[in-house]
C-alpha cells in the first residue's frame, strides 16, 4: 500500500472515530442530563438514575406491546409517566430527606449529604429487583427499522441513522431545557430556589413543589432516554449501574451542575472512546474512558464546563 493509500485510510479512520464518537456523545448526553438536572438544583446524588432509564426502557417496550404504534409515539404516554414518578418521589420520600431538610432539624452537614444517597441506593436496590419480579430476567428490546439504517457520507464513510437521530433529540432536548431555566416564571424558580433555597422560600417560592417539578423533568428525560438505549440494545432488570456509570462519567468531564457541560462532555468521552477502541481494541474503550475521568478529576475537579 503506498503512503497516499496509508493516508487516505488513516484520515477515514480518524474521521468515522470523530463522528461515531460526536453521535455516541450524543446519547451519552441523554443518559446524563437528568442526573446533571438533579444534582444542579437539589444537589441531589440520584443513585437510582440509571434504574430509572431503566424503568422508561422498561415502560416504553411493556407499551408497545399493548398499543401498536410507531415507536417514538410511546413517549406520549412514557414521558408523563416518568414525570410523574418523579415528581410524587421528590414531593413525598426525598424532600424529606434533601440538605435542606436535614439542616432544618438540625442535623450536621455531613448527614444531611449522605441522608439521600442512602434513601436512592435503596431505591436503585428496589427497583432493580421489582423490575426482575415483574419482567423476569429475559433480555428485552424495542423493535424498529432503523437500528441497521445509516448515512452515507462517501464511499467509505458513513454514520448510524439511529445514532445521528439521538444527537439531534439530545440537542434539542438540551436547547428547550435552557430556554425554559432562563425564559419562563417556572424555570427562574427552580434557578433560584437551586442558588438559595432558604432565600427563595422567603420571597414566595414554594421549594418544595419545585424541587419535585425539576426531579420530574429529570425523570421525564430519563424516560426519552430509556426509550433510546431500548432502540439501541437488549435490556434486563439489573442493567441500572452500568448506565449510571456512564452518566457520572458524563456529569464529571462537563461538569456537576452544567446541564450544557452533559452534551459536550458526552461528545469528548465518546470520541475519546472510540479512538482508544480504534488504536488500541474494543477492550480499550472502557480504559481510555476512565482515564479521562480521572484526569478531568485531576486537574479540573468542578469539570470541564462546570459554573
Amino acid at each position: 500500500m503506498t503512503f497516499e493509500e496509508n493516508l487516505y485510510w488513516t484520515m477515514i479512520d480518524i474521521a468515522n472515530a470523530l463522528l461515531t464518537g460526536t453521535f455516541i456523545g450524543g446519547y451519552y448526553a441523554m443518559l446524563s442530563i437528568g442526573l446533571a438536572l438533579s444534582f444542579g438544583v437539589m444537589k441531589l446524588v440520584n443513585l437510582a438514575h440509571g434504574d430509572f432509564l431503566i424503568v422508561g426502557a422498561y415502560l416504553s417496550a411493556m407499551i408497545l406491546t399493548v398499543v401498536s404504534v410507531p415507536p417514538v409515539l410511546v413517549l406520549i404516554i412514557v414521558v408523563p409517566i416518568m414525570f410523574g414518578i418523579g415528581y410524587a418521589l421528590q414531593r413525598f420520600l426525598l424532600n424529606h430527606v434533601s440538605v435542606q431538610a436535614m439542616e432544618r432539624r438540625g442535623m450536621s452537614a455531613n448527614f444531611g449529604l449522605m441522608a439521600p444517597i442512602l434513601v436512592t441506593f435503596g431505591l436503585s436496590i428496589s427497583i432493580s429487583h421489582l423490575l426482575l419480579a415483574l419482567f423476569a430476567s429475559d433480555a428485552v428490546s424495542i423493535k424498529n427499522n432503523l437500528a441497521f439504517s445509516a448515512i452515507r457520507l462517501s464511499q467509505d464513510l458513513s454514520i448510524s441513522l439511529l445514532r445521528f437521530l439521538f444527537f439531534v433529540v439530545a440537542v434539542a432536548l438540551l436547547i428547550g431545557l435552557q430556554i425554559f431555566l432562563r425564559r419562563t416564571v417556572t424555570g427562574r424558580a427552580i434557578r433560584a430556589a437551586s442558588d438559595n433555597p432558604t432565600f427563595s422560600s422567603l420571597m414566595g417560592i414554594k421549594t418544595d413543589h419545585i424541587f419535585a417539578v425539576a426531579l420530574g423533568i429529570s425523570l421525564a428525560i430519563s424516560g426519552v432516554a430509556g426509550f433510546m438505549i431500548g432502540m439501541t440494545r437488549t435490556f434486563q432488570p439489573f442493567d441500572g449501574p452500568q448506565f449510571i456509570l456512564i452518566a457520572f462519567g458524563v456529569v464529571i468531564i462537563g461538569g456537576m451542575n452544567s446541564i450544557k457541560g452533559s452534551l459536550f462532555g458526552g461528545i469528548i468521552l465518546g470520541i475519546v472512546q472510540v479512538l482508544a477502541g480504534t488504536y488500541f481494541g474494543p477492550s480499550a474503550q472502557l480504559i481510555g474512558g476512565y482515564m479521562l475521568v480521572l484526569f478531568v478529576l485531576s486537574f479540573w475537579r468542578e469539570g470541564l464546563f462546570s459554573k
